[in-house]
């Protein structure tokens, strides 16, 4: 009963915390705050209900800065969607549109369709594929720097081993199998877990994202058409590290099918991308809120 609680917790914090790295008011597309790369083992590593699918349908808010290297913050209120069946899942890029108002989009986030291929009591090996919707930059977003950005689809690799049961590495690469963004990223990141007491839930995660030069480009980069627009100085960052990152989060379980979450999160640009002319406040903290129903059909 406990791990199968747990494995609902995991699910629902999953799927709420992507509203913490999703969208943007100025248009702009980084993932960031932390990228998930920090996230504890995505419950589709856990070992598969084969006779069950189950469903989580959650709503929550979250206030971020504006674009990713903003100093102002916005915030957002979205609903989204999870599907899990035999270790495979679908989640709704619906997540994505509904909280454009903050923050900048992930493109490591675990959303769209997601599997495991290979996986032992320690290790686990997976997959994962997205539609991601790019940006159209308005003049006002313009006027920042920012750039647009093709719709493409993400692909990922995923790799997780877990230390203790409570304890696991993870790692990404993200990268895009259109050719229509370009670029690749690594995010790497160690999570951390406890059970407080019966329904109550601590999570902590740190971590850091790799970015290639065209990764990095299309979020922070400068080219003459954003210089004309903005007056800022060109800018074509390079390869490396982007930001280092960490959260905190509680997830109650009031009910058996009830769930709520509370995660902060602090991103700290480093490198290529806090030395972007249009990156105002390099540490960018994020809080969610949320609350998610979930059931199972047999």
């Amino acid at each position: 009963m406990m791990k199968a609680a747990t494995q609902g917790w995991l699910t629902t914090t999953v799927l709420l915390a992507l509203l913490l790295v999703v969208g943007s008011a100025a248009g702009q597309t980084p993932d960031t705050p932390g990228t998930r790369a920090t996230s504890l083992p995505e419950p589709d590593d856990e070992e598969p209900q084969l006779d069950e699918v189950g469903f989580t349908i959650g709503m929550a808010g979250s206030v971020a800065p504006t674009y990713s290297g903003s100093d102002r913050t916005g915030y957002a209120i979205a609903p989204a969607g999870r599907i899990v069946w035999r270790g495979y899942s679908i989640s709704t890029s619906s997540v994505a549109r509904a909280s454009s108002a903050v923050a900048g989009s992930n493109r490591s986030s675990e959303t769209g369709l997601t599997g495991p291929l290979y996986r032992t009591s320690k290790f686990a090996f997976g997959f994962g594929a997205s539609i991601n919707r790019g940006r159209t930059v308005a003049e006002e977003d313009a006027q920042l720097g920012l750039k647009d950005v093709r719709g493409t689809i993400l692909g990922r690799m995923r790799i997780r081993y877990n230390f203790t049961p409570d304890f696991a590495l993870t790692a990404l690469l993200v990268g895009d199998l259109l050719g229509r963004q370009g670029g690749l990223e690594l995010p790497i990141g160690l999570g951390w877990r406890r059970l407080l007491r019966p329904g109550l839930l601590l999570s902590t995660d740190i971590g850091m994202t790799f970015a290639s030069a065209k990764s990095l480009d299309n979020n922070y980069g400068i080219g003459p058409r954003e210089q004309a627009a903005s007056g800022l100085p060109l800018y074509q960052p390079h390869a490396g590290l982007r930001e280092v990152a960490g959260s905190i989060g509680l997830v109650g379980e009031p009910s058996e099918h009830w769930v709520w979450v509370a995660r902060l999160s602090l991103v700290k640009l480093v490198g290529p991308a806090a030395d972007s002319p249009i990156v105002r406040q390099s540490y960018q903290p994020a809080l969610l809120i949320g609350a998610a129903y979930r059931f199972t059909l047999h």
